[in-house]
Order: C-alpha cells, then structure tokens, then sequence
C-alpha cells in the first residue's frame, strides 16, 4: 500500500505544471455548484465520487493494480477523471449565465487564457513542465551518447541510469527495464524474468563487492556493455570486459571482443 502512495504522490509531483488541468477540474464542479446545484447535482457528484472513491483512493489504485498490473504506472488511471468533458461543460454553463455580450465576451477571454496558462502554454513554457525527478542532467547524457556510439547489442546498467538510457538513447537494448524492479508491473507480454536476472539487479546494488560476478553473469547473457556505480580504484579490465569511460557516478565497461 505505501508503493502504491508513493507512486500516486510521485506522479503528481512530476505532473505538475505552470498551471493544471486538474485545478481546472476542480473549480468546474465549484462553478457548476454555484450555478446551478440542483440542475448539476448528479453531473457534480459523479465527478466528487470518482475522485474520492476510485482516483483519489489507494486502496481503490490498488485493487485495480492488482487486477491490472500495467496500472501500476497511475497515469492510465488519472485518465478516469473527464476532465475534456467538465472545463468546457462549465465554461459553456458560465458563459450561458451571462447575459451582456460584453461581458461573455471578456469572460470567454479570460476562460481561453486559463487554459492556455494552465496547458502550459502549448508547451512553450518547458521549465515548468518538468521536476528535479524526471530531469535528464549531464552526467547521464554523457552515458547515453557514449552507449549511442558503441552501438551495443544488450547493455546491462544500473537502475538510477535506466531511465535515461530508456528516454534518450537511440533504442538502446536493456538487459531488464523498470519491469524487474517495480512490483506488478509485468503487462503480461513479457515471460518474465529468471532468478540471475533478480541476482545480478541485485548485486548492482554494490558493484565493489559485485564487480566480479556482475562481469561474468553479463558475460554469460551476452551483454556487451555494463553500466555500473563507480567505486574507488575500479579496474581497467573487469573479467572479458575493458573501461571505455568513466564519469562522476558511473563505470562504463565494453566486451573485450567487441573493441
């Protein structure tokens, strides 16, 4: 249950914008309440309801998780709420109740500005539209061109860096994904993993004291290329693979053959 918490909070944390179509949402009901409750009281509960018992509910995410592991994401979930259905069904209820042109056509001004502000302008206004937790810094652009450039057949790499493997390499083939690590994420189309993969994830966690059987488990599934944590006096030659870059936080080591 707190994985499933967690995950709700970090998904809104890096949804945010300069603005929010969920705040949107919200003041809907709020307008469709003031103006005319008993008209819009049903319109106005199913979206309270779906929010408080479905969306808004962990022990709801996580029942639907449970049935359907690809959830666990959360995103699919929030796409519950109808949102496209109760800003322009307010907005037309408030344009509605006023009755000078002059003022309707101001308040329809007003109304489009929100939503271009609260859409993050368009998309122009990039700085926004991102958090500390799914910015890309240098260090791991460094890691991507490098994996670019070595055009590698299957690259086994640290769980902080796989993200940014994921997001901006050039189809870049990973030994395992978020997949492994993250509970119930299997959609099903995938077989699994086997219990080396689970042991090698494992013993990436501490490449020092690993560094040798990570070497020889990737050598064993082929992988030409490992992204590890770096360590103090990490080796040139790792088992059959040689260093070909290291930065602040990573080794990056090559199949020998592959040279």
């Amino acid at each position: 249950m707190k994985e499933i918490i967690d995950i709700m909070l970090r998904y809104f944390s890096d949804s945010k914008l300069a603005g929010s179509y969920f705040l949107l949402f919200l003041v809907s009901i709020v307008l469709l309440y003031y103006m005319n409750r008993q008209k819009n009281r049903w319109f106005i509960m199913y979206g309270i309801l779906l929010l408080v018992v479905v969306v808004m509910n962990p022990v709801s995410v996580w029942l639907m998780v449970q049935v359907f592991p690809s959830l666990i994401s959360y995103g699919p979930i929030t796409m519950l709420v109808p949102i496209l259905i109760y800003i322009p069904f307010a907005a037309a209820e408030l344009n509605e109740s006023l009755k000078e042109i002059r003022i309707r056509r101001i308040v329809t001004v007003i109304l489009v500005f929100l939503i271009f502000i609260c859409g993050n302008m368009c998309g122009m206004v990039k700085d926004y539209s991102v958090s500390d937790s799914n910015v890309t810094d240098a260090e791991e652009l460094d890691v991507v061109r490098c994996l670019d450039e070595a055009k590698p057949k299957m690259v086994l790499a640290d769980e902080a860096v796989i993200p940014a493997i994921s997001a901006r390499g050039k189809a870049i083939p990973l030994f395992y994904g978020r997949d492994l690590w993250t509970a119930n994420m299997d959609t099903g189309i995938m077989d699994g993993y086997n219990e080396e993969a689970y042991a090698l994830f494992d013993a990436m966690k501490n490449s020092k004291e690993n560094a040798d059987f990570i070497a020889d488990t990737a050598y064993e599934y082929r992988c030409d290329i490992i992204v590890m944590d770096n360590f103090e006096d990490a080796p040139t030659r790792l088992g059959s693979y040689r260093l070909i870059n290291t930065t602040q936080n990573y080794l990056i080591y090559r199949l020998d053959g592959d040279m």
